[in-house]
């Protein structure tokens, strides 16, 4: 009977260290399951973040463009329009300015002419 005893004691214990480890297992399975959740939640969070701030440099790089098409456009019609009489006097160089251009080439000329003797 002892023999009989020790042996049923040995297949309990084996029973018990199988239950062990197959509810080891189901609950390593089941915290897998919830860690792939978890990280497929997480990647889509991302992913909705990412696209978001895509939208917003989207918006951003368009609302620039906008500006600088408008100022463009701006500086082109201004171009494009008749010049006021303001802009021709600012644009206009200093009478002071051309009257000493026109002394310099009027000397420019006259010692040119003097120093090459020719008289024609």
């Amino acid at each position: 009977m002892n023999q009989e005893r020790a042996a049923r004691l040995d297949q309990q214990a084996v029973d018990a260290a199988i239950s062990r480890v197959l509810a080891a297992e189901r609950a390593s399975r089941e915290a897998m399951a919830a860690c792939r959740r978890e990280a497929e939640e997480i990647i889509a969070r991302a992913g909705a973040a990412a696209a978001a701030v895509g939208h917003r440099l989207e918006a951003r790089v368009s609302a620039a463009h906008a500006v600088a098409d408008r100022g463009i456009e701006r500086a082109l019609a201004a171009l494009r329009a008749p010049p006021t009489r303001d802009d021709e006097v600012s644009l206009s160089p200093p009478a002071a300015r051309i009257d000493a251009v026109v002394r310099r080439l009027a000397r420019e000329l006259v010692s040119s002419e003097v120093g090459t003797g020719d008289d024609a």
